[in-house]
């Protein structure tokens, strides 16, 4: 393995780990699995659902369900597998979202891997509305998918660690639950591991980001690519995104990573967001910070390791019979 900093500032005296993914560029629905394709590589003694409707409207309210061919037995322990790729891009599909997926329904688990309407169609708070909204739409079908509604957890890099760690700290905000449907369930999630977060828009995602907004404070045009950003939202609308906002002691358990050198999403955010849950009385958050340089694709590029301790994380947190 690659030299590693381990760094644990709050929580438990066991360090894990989570999942995450290198940011998804592209457009959705490029070079992904298709059903067929997917069915025929499931291992055995897993169902998989595809392109399931959480809410009715758009084709971005989509997700898919991979859970144990066998409902016998008591409630499963859930996750909820949120893509990154900066709130623009990226796809439930991405194998590195779709694949574990499948690997935790063959473990026990009922797992979801979700679409959400991106930046262009809409702003960030429709994005947290909309993964709140597929969380309560697994909780007002746990019957039918044998889930423990006590058991859910939620993981995801960049982007999808912003969206998963929004889930654990603003369970049932009002400003942020939308106007779709299943309110008389909760979006609250009682595990989260995530990935290089940005943990607040009020302050630069990174020194790139930071040259970016002092271009447009001087009066520059905003390029393309910027506009629809978080960071030109009102500063209300960007403080109620930032899960920094929501840190309380009433957290549930938390497993972050992050990478020294991580030039998409700056250290600090999760440095700051640490501070700011362990002032907050936090109990369970754990902070692995690598500095083997493997920047924002932290995850991935040191897998053998990240992947069984986030398994042993979710075993930990919500168990999988």
């Amino acid at each position: 393995m690659n030299t590693l900093t381990s760094i644990k500032r709050i929580g438990i005296a066991l360090i894990l780990a989570l999942l995450s993914s290198t940011l998804l560029f592209g457009q959705r629905n490029r070079e992904l699995p298709t059903d067929a394709q997917i069915q025929q590589r499931l291992p055995q003694g897993v169902t998989f659902i595809p392109n399931i409707a959480y809410r009715e409207g758009n084709d971005a309210w989509k997700l898919d369900l991979a859970m144990p061919d066998s409902n016998d037995g008591p409630p499963r322990p859930a996750i909820v597998f949120i893509h990154g790729g900066g709130w623009r891009n990226g796809d439930k599909r991405a194998n590195a979202f779709l694949k574990p997926t499948i690997d935790y329904a063959a473990n026990g688990y009922v797992c979801i891997t979700v679409n959400y309407r991106m930046l262009g169609e809409t702003n960030i708070v429709s994005c947290v509305e909309d993964v709140k909204n597929a969380v309560r739409w697994l909780r007002a079908h746990a019957e039918k998918y044998n889930v423990d509604p006590d058991r859910i957890g939620a993981t995801g890099n960049s982007a999808g660690a912003h969206l998963s760690v929004m889930l654990g700290l603003a369970p049932n905000s009002k400003d942020l639950e939308g106007d779709g449907p299943y309110q008389d369930q909760s979006s609250a999630v009682q595990a989260v591991a995530a990935s290089a977060t940005p943990a607040s828009f009020l302050f630069p995602m990174s020194d790139r980001g930071k040259a970016n907004l002092d271009r447009i404070k001087a009066g520059e045009p905003i390029p393309d690519r910027m506009k629809n950003s978080p960071f030109f939202e009102s500063e209300a609308i960007r403080t109620l995104v930032s899960p920094i906002t929501h840190a309380s002691a009433d957290a549930p358990p938390m497993l972050l990573y992050h990478e020294q050198s991580d030039a998409t999403v700056d250290v600090k955010h999760s440095d700051r967001l640490v501070a700011a849950l362990r002032t907050a009385g936090a109990k369970d958050v754990s902070y692995m910070l690598f500095g083997d340089g493997s920047g924002h694709g932290v995850f991935q590029r040191n897998i053998a390791t990240t992947e069984p301790l986030r398994e042993a994380f979710f075993q930990r947190t919500l168990g999988a019979e």
